[in-house]
């Protein structure tokens, strides 16, 4: 084979030299071998995944009120009360929150010698709950709730007895029942030594009027809802009587001895349900957690469900707050808040109310890679109802930091009906400030940047309502991912779509 035809396969370098005087060439060929590549994909660093809980709430309503008469006792007088001997006044600002019902006995033409303050008009309940908050300011006495025939001519009485010595008790009496005229001792029981007169307590009484009887059942509470004392007691005279009218009294007599006491009283409701508790019905399943949060924005209770349906404990704070307004806060087990529904100021929340919760499944979508993600989710169509729900989560799987945040693209569709928020968050008390959409205005189209470490999980957290049902949105997402803080870096971006309905 000659030289021309390797030149055709290997590149070539040719030297050539005359050194003789004969008819004779010398070459040199340098020869390379061919180089071969392979190419192997490598997952992007930064991936999207769905959220822990795919759904939103979209709402709460009441589906269920025992109560039939409530006070919190902010004013004096009340309307449709009316009081019936003694010293009645507004103690302002000496409730257990706001202000209270001041009263005390003279002996000047109460029922038996006591002193009411009662709803004045008539009920016709056989069985009731009733509950008072109570405390002894001052003196001793005999304090606590009545129940009294519709002429108002009988009685009974769950009261605490506080004398100047000797034991302290919860009693349950009758006058002009059992004994004509007079007062009839029905049930006691001794207070524990640890009780304090000057605290308060939460009288809870449940009657009930049978064929034979009227059966009346009493739990005395401390603040923390723990029971002090339980009695029951039956009365089964001929004279017995469905209670008509009801309220607080105070009694002063000459076995209390010392001086005649001030009692303070709060939180007062007649209902058909116990009023010990709310309940909500409607969760998702097991820890979701439920709280009640007063007008002042201090936390009654919370509970995390153990199924589809929570019974949450008020007994410290049966009318809830000042008897206006408060909050349910629902949250997901992760912690991130679920549901924030505010009371109108013209309601509240009362014990023995049943709630219903709803909410609707969000949908993702993600890209093959999961750079990309369409998410459809439901909002509450209420202000009163602040939906929130993550519906996706940033997770790093790489062996370094990256720096992310997330902006809002012009081309959104965004109605004035709309109020949102979106923001990144490390945990439901980590968050970056939000993109801020205000009844359609953008305040901020892009969030804080947020760092997300090696092999670590950011959530996209959405909060927000429409102004009214039957609305959409679009709200079209970039997650811009840098190498260095504040985009200095090398910055990628993804694209996420988030369709709003209500």
């Amino acid at each position: 084979m000659d030289v021309d035809t390797l030149r055709i396969y290997f590149p070539v370098m040719l030297v050539a030299s005359l050194i003789f005087v004969f008819n004779y060439a010398c070459a040199s060929v340098l020869v390379y071998s061919p180089i071969s590549t392979s190419i192997s994909p490598v997952s992007p660093p930064i991936i999207l995944i769905e959220g822990d809980y795919k759904l939103t709430f979209t709402g709460i309503s009441r589906s269920g009120r025992g109560a039939i008469v409530y006070t919190d006792f902010e004013n004096y007088p009340i309307s449709g009360w009316t009081s019936w001997g003694g010293s009645w006044s507004l103690a302002t600002g000496g409730g257990y929150k706001a202000n209270a019902l001041s009263g005390s006995d003279s002996d000047d033409g109460g029922l038996g010698g006591t002193a009411e303050y009662y709803y004045n008009s008539p009920l016709s309940y056989t069985s009731a709950w009733v509950s008072v908050k109570a405390k002894l300011v001052s003196g001793y006495s005999y304090y606590g709730i009545i129940l009294m025939n519709s002429r108002r001519n009988r009685a009974y009485t769950v009261d605490i007895f506080v004398p100047s010595s000797g034991t302290r008790r919860l009693d349950v009496w009758s006058y002009n029942v059992e004994t004509l005229g007079d007062w009839y001792l029905l049930a006691s029981v001794n207070l524990p030594g640890n009780f304090n007169p000057s605290g308060w307590y939460v009288i809870v009484v449940n009657y009930a009027v049978t064929g034979s009887a009227v059966n009346i059942y009493v739990w005395l509470y401390d603040l923390s809802g723990s029971l002090v004392a339980y009695l029951s007691a039956s009365s089964i005279s001929a004279r017995r009587f469905t209670p008509a009218y009801i309220g607080v009294y105070v009694d002063w007599t000459n076995s209390v001895g010392g001086s005649r006491g001030t009692v303070y009283f709060d939180d007062f409701i007649i209902s058909t349900s116990d009023p010990r508790s709310v309940v909500f019905n409607g969760l998702p399943g097991s820890g979701y957690n439920v709280a009640i949060i007063d007008s002042f924005g201090g936390l009654v209770n919370e509970t995390a469900s153990t199924g589809s349906s929570l019974t949450l404990g008020v007994v410290s704070d049966v009318v809830v707050g000042i008897g206006s307004d408060g909050k349910v806060m629902v949250s997901f087990p992760n912690g991130f808040t679920g549901l924030n529904y505010t009371v109108p100021s013209s309601d509240a929340i009362l014990g023995g109310d049943t709630y219903t919760l709803t909410y609707a499944s969000i949908t993702c979508s993600f890209g093959s890679n999961r750079t990309s993600a369409s998410v459809s989710m439901r909002l509450s169509s209420s202000s009163l109802f602040l939906s929130g729900a993550v519906p996706i989560k940033v997770n790093n799987t790489d062996s370094k930091s990256y720096y992310l945040r997330l902006i809002m693209d012009s081309s959104s569709v965004i109605p004035s009906t709309l109020t949102v928020n979106v923001t990144l968050a490390i945990s439901p008390s980590n968050m970056v400030s939000p993109i801020r959409v205000s009844s359609g205005s953008i305040l901020n189209s892009a969030t804080g940047w947020l760092t997300i470490s090696a092999g670590s999980i950011v959530y996209v957290y959405v909060t927000g309502y429409f102004s009214s049902s039957g609305e959409s949105a679009t709200m079209k997402l970039y997650l811009e991912y840098s190498t260095l803080p504040n985009g200095q870096g090398v910055n990628v971006y993804y694209p996420i779509t988030v369709n709003l309905g209500s």
